[in-house]
């Protein structure tokens, strides 16, 4: 049964990860569209098609992370790493789900208002390149068992 919850939990990660990798691209290409009714709505679904890649896949590290702890059975011993990856990669993951929602209706709000000035995603493609520079330090700290 574990290696079926580490298969869901790498997969969660990539689904998650590539999601985000993929919204902050598409997105910093489009940025100079921005403005133009074409340009606002393929960003929308942009960030509407992405995050229903990202939400769920980070739902799915979560909760797999959450019956690995529970299946290695360790006790107040655990090593380093592993006490990065349950609190530090589970703060992320819930800091991620909130702050990517909250802030990605926002933008698509915005874009949707079609104001005449082009939306600045300057922000929101910050916070989503910072949550990978996150996740992929949680993955280091457990690949090199620190």
């Amino acid at each position: 049964m574990f290696g079926f919850w580490l298969f869901l939990h790498l997969a969660g990660l990539f689904l998650w990860l590539g999601a985000l990798l993929a919204k902050t691209v598409v997105l910093g290409m489009l940025q100079k569209q921005l403005g133009s009714e074409t340009g606002n709505t393929l960003a929308q679904r942009v960030i509407r098609t992405f995050s229903l890649f990202a939400h769920p896949g980070a739902v799915l590290v979560l909760i797999s992370g959450v019956f690995l702890i529970i299946q290695m059975g360790l006790g107040k011993g655990k090593p380093v790493w592993l006490e990065v990856m349950e609190k530090g990669g589970g703060m992320i993951i819930i800091l991620a789900l909130i702050i990517t929602g909250i802030w990605g209706s926002k933008v698509r709000r915005r874009l949707r208002d079609g104001s005449a000035q082009a939306v600045k995603l300057n922000g929101y493609l910050t916070v989503l390149a910072g949550f990978m520079v996150l996740i992929l330090g949680v993955v280091l700290v457990v690949s090199l068992r620190i």
